[in-house]
């Protein structure tokens, strides 16, 4: 029996090995806390041992040496599963070419978050929910390659408050900006604690922010079409993935200075 078939595919044995991995105990203690016959557990407990996957020291089982890094992965691995399986509907018609693979493969440090549903009778508007997070923030970056008709307006606002404002957009993006919104633009590019980041690259990223309070993003869909549903979250893993997802695109984009020639 290989280790996948011990430590995986067996729930028993998976569940035994996750309940020993946060505390070592003695036969009793771990039927008292599992779901299972005394002759069922002693059946998976001896697979266990005869694998090498637990020991038994004055009278309490605990992992082994080569457990230990096995049962870690195995928690990533299982939370992954978790993850797409309580969103797999959402996450199989997205488009997420433009997460990068070292944050694709980490999806999962999002944890658990909200779905927000914009209809179409209210798909100029910023939802709620992300108005709400935006005003309790302090510190914001948000990248855009889609102008949202409000955005210019909302973040002009959050500058003149003095908030840390940091915006990335696509070179297009920049260029109506500029042609298109001047005033706005130079309101928001005053202010003492905003800067601009001009990327060049061709980034299929609708919107994306990230705070010190919440993340959020608006994906396009396999189809093209811009997904009419956003992610929000706000758990500390969500948060730093969030940074460094705009801290790659910020790493691939020129910071613009309002002396020199508008993009």
């Amino acid at each position: 029996m290989n280790f996948i078939d011990l430590a995986i595919l067996s729930e028993k044995r998976r569940d035994i090995l996750l309940l020993i991995e946060k505390k070592p105990g003695n036969f009793e203690e771990i039927e008292n806390l599992l779901d299972i016959s005394s002759a069922s557990l002693r059946f998976h407990i001896k697979k266990l041992l005869d694998s090498g996957f637990l020991e038994k020291e004055g009278g309490e089982y605990k992992l082994s040496g080569i457990a230990i890094p096995i049962i870690e992965n195995m928690k990533g691995f299982l939370d992954s599963l978790t993850f797409f399986e309580e969103n797999m509907d959402y996450w199989k018609k997205q488009d997420l070419n433009p997460v990068p693979d070292f944050l694709l493969r980490r999806l999962e440090e999002l944890g658990r978050f909200e779905l927000i549903e914009s209809d179409t009778a209210h798909m100029f508007e910023i939802p709620p929910e992300i108005m709400e997070n935006l005003r309790m923030s302090e510190e914001i970056s948000v990248f855009f390659s889609c102008l949202h008709p409000k955005i210019l307006f909302l973040y002009s606002e959050f500058a003149k408050k003095g908030l840390k404002l940091s915006l990335c957009v696509t070179e297009p993006i920049a260029e109506k900006l500029f042609n298109d919104f001047p005033a706005e633009t130079e309101k928001i590019m005053e202010a003492e604690n905003t800067k601009l980041f001009v990327c060049s690259r061709n980034v299929n990223l609708p919107i994306f922010v990230v705070t010190d309070w919440f993340m959020a993003t608006g994906l396009f869909l396999n189809s093209g079409k811009l997904s009419s549903q956003f992610i929000i979250c706000s758990g500390d893993g969500a948060l730093r993935w969030g940074r460094e997802l705009y801290r790659h695109y910020e790493g691939v984009s020129k910071l613009y200075k309002p002396s020199s020639a508008s993009p």
